[in-house]
């Protein structure tokens, strides 16, 4: 157990703990959320869902992917079946809806992981 000499103490190393955490949090999670998404990603060539870790910027916590037909895909659909029949669209959103308590952990112990 962590012990404090000041409230000021326990505060700065709870806030230091949240804040390494958060940002530790943010990138490991925004590379599972598109791992997770080749799930429900339409692969035609396969290019949209590869222009995703060359574009992406995980450790800001942005997953950009881009390809000239990305955003039509994206908000549209495709050809059922094109490459993958589980793809949808929006499938960033179907991601993290299937997913979501898995990131909560991941979260979770990245703060606790902090906290040791």
């Amino acid at each position: 157990m962590k012990k404090f000499k000041n409230f000021s103490q326990a505060f700065d190393w709870a806030k230091e703990v949240i804040n390494t955490g958060s940002i530790n949090a943010q990138e490991v999670i925004a590379e599972q959320i598109y791992k997770d998404s080749n799930e429900f990603t339409y692969r035609e060539s396969g290019e949209m869902y590869k222009s995703g870790e060359a574009n992406s910027q995980f450790k800001n916590g942005l997953i950009t992917e881009r390809s000239p037909y990305v955003r039509r895909r994206y908000f549209e659909g495709g050809k059922p079946g094109a490459g993958n029949r589980k793809a949808q669209p929006r499938w960033f959103d179907k991601t993290v809806d299937k997913y979501k308590d898995d990131y909560k952990k991941m979260g979770v112990n990245s703060i606790n992981q902090v906290k040791e």
